[in-house]
This record gives structure tokens, C-alpha cells and sequence, in this order.
């Protein structure tokens, strides 16, 4: 019988690494503990129906405009507190909020604080984020730049603890096809938001066609307020036969979509773990990324990805024909694919990790490393 209760706080269930990261962990967190997934939004079915019965039954939506919160907050507060958790987890600012309300009013309870990113993107992620991390008992980072960024901004006496987030084991064979230089096909994956700068994904590709190179994207995620902008980006430079919107996908696609593409593109000007680059780079293909958040701790310009500066133009016009350079080269494509793939070979998973994490915080052995 699982006597231990697990609560974990997160906004939706859609494309996103944080959520793709959880459902992938959900079948074994059920096994090990009673747990409850608390979503502050709406659950993709498409996201979930690898899930059984039971195992759907864990996810409880609270499905509230921001501007009802006032008014529901209570009720939420009430399902947390009944289910009386022995250790809960809020990712995100929304999740945080109510974590600070619940420690407040049961002091207790063993308050874990999830956090993603390197910055924070609007003043209520600011302030809420900010108390979370002071009130946590724990605080999980998706990386360890995540965790050196809390450690530098918080005088923290709460560990810190970094959680792999690799859903998966590495492949036994590389996933990325045999490389032709003929056709050259990119891949992004993320929401499509305005940290990610997709326009520099577009003039990536445009560089690349009136150089004679046949190169094409297929832009993989979810809108999160730019796809009418990138969309008007695309037909402006009469690039629609070339840059392509495919959707969101599941965890089971994106493995399936790894094997159709020699480079994963992302221009992000902030990242946490950038977990669809590491992914990328553990199934073979050649990253072409800024060098941002977590990535320089687990990716070498020309070794194992391709660094692109995307700090002014000029930078970016060098950064770009470097990436020429590697297309022009299929000896050196395929030692950057090699690399990548053999320097995540024996990664742990998320759902190892984090019921590591989880079973330290329960037997009051956790160590921070950065505190």
C-alpha cells in the first residue's frame, strides 16, 4: 500500500519541456506514492493518452481564468490541504503561489520549489517565484545553471538539487539520418514564444537558400503568442516552401521526428536545461543554438554542437557561416553527431532522478550541493 503522498503542482498539460518531463515520470511516481498532479489549466488528451486509466485519474485540472484566482483560490487551497501531502512540488509561478499559501497555513508540510529557468519573465514569475524559493524546505533545478542562478540571486539555508531532465535513455544507434548535404533539414521544437526568437530561425534558413543550399524547417510546439508574427515573418521573406508549422507533439512522435532531421535549430534568448537541444544532441543530430542557460555546461562550439551569438547582427552573420561551413563539410557534420550522441550515452532520467530527490526530502537526507 503507498502510504506517502506526492503532490506536484504544475499550469497545463501541453508541449512543453516541464510537462513532457512529468507525464513521462507519472506511471512510476503512481507506483511508488499516492500521488495527485494538480494542473492550473487544461490537459492535452494528445498528451496523456499513452496513460492508463489510474494513471489519469492522478491529474486533477483546476481550469480557471487568471482573473477568477480571488474567488477560487480558496477551493484550491482546500484540495491541497485535504489531500495533506508529505511533500509537494510547484513548478512555475502560478503552482509557486499557492505552494507559499499552503506552507504558510500547514508550516509542516515539506514544500519543494521547481525551478526552470535562468530569468524570470514577468513581474508576477518574479514575485512569486522569488517567495517560493525563500519559503521552500527544497528547491529542484532543471540544470545546474538554474541551480548556480538561485544559488548567486538567494541567500538560501533550503538545498538546492539539480533533476535530470532526459525523459528518456539514450538510443542504442544514433537517430539522426545519414547525412546529405543536398537537403538539409532543420527541426525546432519548443513553444513558439518570443524568448525563442523564431525570425532568427527564418533568416537562418533565407542565408542558407540564397547561399544554394536547399535547407527547410519544420517548426514543431505549441503557440504561445507569436505564431501570427512568425507565420507574417515567413510570407514577408516568401520563404512558405521552405518554413513549415507541424504542431504539437507527444514524447512517443518526438522520438519518431528525431530521425527525419540533421539539425535541431534554437536562438532562445534564455533557456534553463534547453531540453529539446539535449535531446536532440542525445539522439545524434547537430544543434544549432545559442549559448544560453544550461547549454555551454553540456554542449562544446564545433565539438558537439554549433554556438550561434546572436547579440548583434554582425555576430550573427559569423555565427551563420560557420554553420555553412559545417553543411559544406559532411566529415566534420558527422564527427559534431558523433560526439553528441556518445557524450549523453548514459545519462539518468527524469523519473529516476526525481524520485531520488523525492525519497531524500522523505527521509530527511537531502544534501544541496549549492547552498
Amino acid at each position: 500500500m503507498k502510504t506517502q503522498k506526492l503532490l506536484y503542482i504544475l499550469h497545463d498539460v501541453q508541449i512543453g519541456g516541464v510537462e513532457v518531463a512529468l507525464l513521462s515520470a507519472l506511471p512510476e511516481l503512481n507506483r511508488q506514492f499516492d500521488l495527485k498532479v494538480m494542473v492550473l489549466g487544461t490537459v492535452d488528451p494528445n498528451m496523456t493518452n499513452h496513460l492508463t486509466a489510474g494513471e489519469k485519474a492522478c491529474l486533477v485540472p483546476f481550469d480557471y481564468k487568471l482573473t477568477m484566482y480571488p474567488l477560487v483560490i480558496p477551493k484550491m487551497i482546500r484540495f491541497i490541504l485535504r489531500f495533506n501531502p508529505d511533500v509537494m512540488i510547484c513548478s512555475l509561478w502560478r503552482a509557486s503561489l499557492l505552494g507559499i499559501i499552503a506552507k504558510k497555513l500547514r508550516p509542516k508540510l515539506r514544500f519543494v520549489s521547481f525551478i526552470h529557468n535562468t530569468a524570470f519573465f514577468h513581474r508576477f514569475d518574479r514575485l512569486f517565484s522569488k517567495t517560493a524559493i525563500r519559503s521552500a524546505d527544497t528547491v529542484f533545478t532543471d540544470s545546474q545553471a538554474t541551480a548556480t542562478f538561485v544559488a548567486n540571486r538567494f541567500k538560501l539555508s533550503a538545498p538546492i538539487e539539480v533533476i535530470s531532465f532526459f525523459t528518456n535513455a539514450s538510443p542504442e544507434f544514433k537517430a539522426a539520418p545519414p547525412f546529405d548535404n543536398q537537403n538539409v533539414r532543420f527541426m525546432f521544437l519548443g513553444r513558439i514564444n518570443t524568448v525563442k526568437n523564431l525570425p532568427l530561425a527564418v533568416d537562418t534558413i533565407r542565408y542558407l537558400a540564397s547561399r544554394g543550399c536547399n535547407a527547410s524547417l519544420d517548426i514543431y510546439g505549441r503557440n504561445d503568442g507569436m505564431l501570427d508574427s512568425v507565420t507574417e515573418y515567413i510570407r514577408t521573406n516568401q520563404l512558405e516552401s521552405r518554413v513549415r508549422f507541424l504542431g504539437e507533439v507527444n514524447g512517443a512522435q518526438k522520438l519518431e521526428i528525431f530521425r527525419d532531421y540533421n539539425f535541431l535549430i534554437q536562438l532562445s534568448s534564455h533557456e534553463g536545461m534547453a531540453m529539446s537541444v539535449a535531446e536532440a544532441m542525445q539522439n545524434g543530430l547537430v544543434c544549432f543554438v545559442s549559448a544560453v542557460g544550461e547549454i555551454p555546461n553540456y554542449a562544446t562550439d564545433m565539438k558537439t554542437a554549433v554556438f550561434a551569438d546572436i547579440s548583434t547582427p554582425e555576430t550573427f552573420a559569423e555565427s551563420l557561416k560557420k554553420l555553412e561551413s559545417v553543411i559544406a563539410d559532411p566529415g566534420l557534420y558527422d564527427s559534431i553527431s558523433s560526439n553528441s550522441y556518445e557524450g549523453f550515452k548514459t545519462v539518468g532520467t527524469y523519473s529516476e532522478s526525481l524520485i531520488r530527490g523525492v525519497r531524500r526530502i522523505l527521509q530527511g537526507s537531502i544534501v544541496g550541493d549549492m547552498h
